[in-house]
């Protein structure tokens, strides 16, 4: 699964004027998928199948079990629905009571059938195996779990309802450990109940799976200056802060950035100045004129630099991301 780069913040600058620093903004950026599937020109057009274990086979553990694979696909249909791909679509889910003998098997093309009848779905994601187990690894004078470890095993296949063949065959294989913590106010948070974690590696599996065959939704992070000096004085710096992140109107924040470079008399403030505005070309999707930006920016040789080459990194990802992206839509 590739993941966004997270830009992470190493410096704040300090002059005998006025305080430098930077801060840390989310954004949402669309990534693209690993695998392309067709699933046909219309809303509704996917459908999800969590199979279980027979009546006949069920015991405690197979019942919980059964609640996991409901889990994966709520991970999956949560997914599939948040991305632009399946706007305003409300993706069915079928729960199917099967023999032991079918699990890990191919999906019969009769219940293929029946499924595309009852929905017009194009695409049937089968959530057709998984095991999970978890254990507590307990502190030495073992009073109290540290960490929650799940191991899991997952077998996703997707069909296409027309031909019945596999769009796409997924097998997952992890180890996971979530661990004890403390929160703002240093409350213990212990490690979760084994039950609370298998039921997050669950959904935590589909979310992943859907993310590899769609367009989805990701939260990354950017670095961005501003002048705490002058920014309560209305600047040009603080303007652009504002609209920037306030506002989100990244081309006035771009303008007042770019005057703002022009009025600075310091390496390190037009250094940070050409940055920002890198920020404000990435956010307008203009990449190639953001990495001119940073560029231009080291070569003033500013605490700055090593910034700018992993920025550069990411907005080189992102160009490939949305040719991927492009050619997805297409």
């Amino acid at each position: 699964m590739k993941r966004i780069v997270i830009l992470i913040l190493c410096a704040i600058c300090t002059t005998v004027m006025q305080a430098q620093t930077a801060e840390i903004i989310e954004i949402q950026l669309l990534s693209p998928p690993e695998e392309k599937i067709n699933f046909g020109e219309t809303d509704k057009n996917a459908a999800i199948v969590a199979i279980h274990y027979s009546e006949k086979e069920k015991s405690e553990a197979s019942v919980l079990d059964s609640i996991l694979v409901n889990n994966v696909a709520d991970g999956i249909k949560e997914t599939l629905e948040s991305s632009p791909v399946f706007e305003y679509s409300d993706i069915p889910v079928f729960n199917i009571y099967s023999d032991t003998t079918m699990i890990g098997k191919d999906m019969p093309k009769d219940e293929l059938d029946i499924i595309a009848e009852q929905t017009g779905t194009k695409i049937v994601i089968a959530v057709e195996f998984i095991d999970i187990n978890a254990h507590y690894v307990f502190e030495k004078a073992k009073q109290r779990p540290l960490v929650t470890n799940v191991n899991f095993i997952v077998k996703i296949n997707a069909y296409d309802v027309e031909t019945g063949d596999k769009a796409i065959k997924y097998t997952g294989k992890d180890n996971i450990m979530i661990p004890a913590s403390y929160d703002e106010d240093g409350t213990y948070i212990p490690a979760p109940k084994i039950e609370d974690a298998r039921r997050v590696t669950a959904e935590m599996i589909g979310r992943d799976f859907a993310k590899r065959i769609i367009p989805s939704w990701e939260t990354a992070e950017r670095l961005v200056f501003y002048d705490s000096y002058y920014d309560s004085r209305n600047s040009k710096p603080g303007k652009a802060y504002n609209a920037a992140v306030k506002e989100h109107n990244w081309a006035n924040a771009a303008q007042y950035w770019t005057e703002a470079l022009d009025e600075s008399r310091t390496k390190s403030k037009r250094a940070q100045m050409m940055y920002n505005i890198a920020l404000s070309c990435e956010m307008l999707e203009n990449f190639n004129l953001a990495i001119k930006w940073l560029e231009k920016a080291k070569e003033l040789h500013t605490k700055i630099d090593e910034n700018a080459d992993e920025y550069i990194n990411i907005l080189k990802q992102r160009i490939s991301d949305k040719e991927q992206l492009d050619e997805y839509f297409k």
